[in-house]
């Protein structure tokens, strides 16, 4: 399994949840008043820590359950490396952002201390960090 396979996983349960794909990334003030569910794939939705573009690899609207807006960011480490050591960038962009933020982290390649610091940085901008069973039960209980 790669990133792009966790991505597929996150696209599927969105599309299970009755979201729609929007096309448009560049009418983002559009897609927040839609009045169905939507998401788009690998949007700027900002400026990152270094005042460089970030980007999400999911933003997602919901009438009622996500109408500011919520972003699934999918990490995927199944080898060990230095990846870990992005972690506080990626914590720190999060809370700049102005959307609310999930982190789907799976792979099982980053160190435990990494996986602990990272859940201990919840708060009011990142919401979760899930593995992947843990995404799934959350989903599976009508959150997304």
């Amino acid at each position: 399994m790669t990133g792009n396979r966790l991505e597929q996983i996150i696209e599927s349960c969105l599309q299970d949840c009755g979201y729609e794909l929007y096309a448009n990334k560049q009418e983002l003030g559009m897609m927040a008043e839609a009045e169905k569910p939507v998401y788009c794939t690998q949007v700027r939705i900002g400026s990152n820590i270094y005042d460089t573009a970030l980007k999400c690899d999911f933003l997602l609207f919901h009438p009622e359950k996500w109408p500011r807006g919520l972003v699934i960011e999918a990490k995927w480490q199944q080898v060990g490396g230095s990846v870990d050591e992005k972690y506080p960038f990626l914590v720190l962009s999060i809370r700049k952002s102005i959307f609310e933020t999930i982190l789907l982290l799976d792979g099982g390649g980053y160190r435990p201390g990494a996986e602990r610091w990272l859940r201990r940085q919840t708060d009011s901008k990142l919401l979760h960090v899930f593995n992947l069973t843990e995404f799934i039960t959350w989903v599976n209980r009508g959150n997304l």
